[in-house]
């Protein structure tokens, strides 16, 4: 079983998935997006995550993060059509951001996965954030 840099086993489920999304290049700078998810097309800078985490459930993700100077609105409408039977979750009710102050967003799921786009009051771009999760084990 492989592991990751943290020593952590990678799940199958989770290696299938991010192997056979390993064709989707994000596009700041031909980085790869292993997540599967679409990509924001305007993007001044991205990173896929180089080892997956665990979240508080247990689900072992990974994760593309990303930045544009796109406006935060503009970035939530291109996620809500290219993500149309996604729910969605106001960042000032959701668990995980809620508590940080000036933060201003939207998480959109798709089962276990997420896209979060958000912006601080003191930052200059819109971040946004892919997670593709595999169930706990």
């Amino acid at each position: 079983m492989q592991h990751s840099r943290t020593g952590f086993p990678l799940t199958a489920p989770l290696l299938a998935i991010l192997l056979s999304s390993a064709a989707s290049i994000g596009s700041a700078a031909g980085v790869y997006n292993l997540t599967g998810l679409p990509v924001y097309p305007n993007l001044r800078s991205a990173k896929m995550d180089n080892v997956v985490k665990t979240d508080a459930i247990g689900h072992w993700c990974a994760r593309f993060s990303a930045e544009t100077v796109d406006r935060l609105d503009v970035v939530e409408d291109w996620y809500r059509k290219a993500l149309a039977k996604a729910s969605e979750t106001d960042l000032n009710h959701d668990e995980r951001y809620r508590n940080l102050v000036n933060l201003v967003g939207i998480k959109i799921t798709v089962g276990i996965d997420s896209v979060t786009v958000y912006r601080s009051a003191n930052q200059s771009t819109t971040s946004i954030e892919l997670f593709r999760c595999s169930p706990p084990r």
